[in-house]
């Protein structure tokens, strides 16, 4: 049974002996934690790179969509001007026309006066006189409702 008590100077061996193990242990660990930040920067180095390749590629599409639409703008735009001359143009060609068929509306009325001046008077009498049986006529509707 003796054999189950240590001494003093045993005790003092095995606790220097699990210090010096300890310390052995953490210097591996500190060796290892010098170690795995540069091996962690070497793994996340090509996630980095594949990350700004992806940001490049993005900015570029971003870029290219953007000219894409800017060109679209552009296109309808001339177009829309395209559309806006041509119209005007037939606008004016139209209010050109209409000019003329007043005119020589204008010039037959007042050559047809000249002409027939009794019968123009006459002509003028009856539409005057019909003009003012309208507008009594919706006059009285109007009173009525």
């Amino acid at each position: 049974m003796t054999d189950d008590f240590k001494t003093s100077s045993q005790i003092a061996d095995e606790a220097r002996q699990t210090g010096q193990n300890a310390a052995s242990a953490a210097g591996q660990l500190a060796s290892e934690a010098k170690a795995n930040p540069a091996s962690t920067v070497q793994a996340l180095r090509p996630a980095l790179d594949d990350a700004k390749d992806t940001g490049r590629d993005a900015l570029n599409t971003a870029k290219g969509l953007a000219n894409d639409a800017k060109a679209i703008a552009g296109d309808a735009w001339n177009t829309a001007r395209g559309y806006a001359k041509s119209a005007s143009g037939v606008a004016s060609e139209k209010l050109g026309d209409f000019k003329a068929k007043a005119s020589d509306f204008q010039e037959t009325a007042v050559r047809r006066i000249s002409d027939e001046p009794l019968k123009a008077v006459a002509i003028g009498a009856a539409a005057g006189a019909l003009l003012a049986a309208l507008v009594m006529r919706r006059g009285r509707d109007r009173r009525d409702d």
